[in-house]
């Protein structure tokens, strides 16, 4: 089984996004997959330009000439998409966004209809449809500020949205590390993350036991939000 990750952050590997995606990642591994990690920072993604010659003119071949090329090829051979992005302004990061509006050229231009939706098909059907994972986490107490992002990738993912760990207080994600009584703390929830990686391989979605203890807030909302306040920096996504 291939996996291929993309972390969608600005800051790539020294960003809480990471801190995340590699656990889950590791689980994915220790259940016998093949993990290839993108960092889209490091990579030279244009914006789309709506021209849609990638349907008329040069089908499912994009105008720009850029590392798009490769990595729609990655997509096209990836059993498993990990989609990892900080909450920007209650979405995706630009540079995924970039990512994901040239991912254009893999839909074929027709509208069909599929029970009471409607889409475009894409140019290579496969026979067992590709799973999505979502990891985001954002800088504030409050899951409810990834309503938006998570109701695009069930849009986007056509019902094939294996799971979803979705990380309020990110802010505190890089410290936890480093400080012992943080470490044990949380150290459910990294188990829990490698655990989600081994059963979105093993078994196709995250079991609801395990879900659990990811949605669960380590830190009481006032306090992170005081000790936020009381920091007076930015927070590291």
């Amino acid at each position: 089984m291939n996996i291929l990750a993309l972390n969608g952050s600005p800051r790539g590997k020294n960003g809480n996004t990471e801190v995340i995606l590699e656990p889950f990642l590791r689980g994915c591994e220790k259940a016998g997959a093949a993990i290839e990690t993108v960092y889209l920072a490091e990579k030279n993604i244009q914006h789309c330009s709506g021209c849609f010659s990638c349907w008329n003119k040069t089908p499912g071949k994009c105008v720009h000439k850029d590392d798009m090329e490769d990595l729609l090829v990655k997509v096209s051979e990836a059993d498993i998409m990990v989609y990892a992005t900080p909450l920007y302004y209650f979405t995706v990061t630009g540079i995924m966004k970039d990512f994901m509006d040239r991912m254009l050229p893999l839909n074929n231009k027709e509208i069909v209809k599929v029970g009471e939706k409607y889409g475009h098909p894409k140019r290579l059907e496969r026979e067992i449809p590709v799973k999505s994972v979502l990891i985001s986490n954002c800088g504030f107490p409050g899951d409810y500020n990834f309503s938006g992002l998570l109701e695009t990738f069930k849009v986007m993912t056509r019902g094939n949205l294996a799971g979803a760990i979705l990380c309020a207080q990110g802010g505190i994600l890089q410290a936890i590390h480093s400080n012992a009584m943080l470490e044990k703390l949380y150290s459910p929830f990294f188990l829990a993350l490698e655990n989600a990686g081994e059963e979105i391989v093993n078994q196709g979605i995250i079991t609801d036991a395990t879900q659990n203890i990811l949605n669960k807030d380590y830190i009481d909302s006032e306090t992170y939000m005081n000790a936020a306040n009381g920091e007076n920096r930015k927070g590291e996504l």
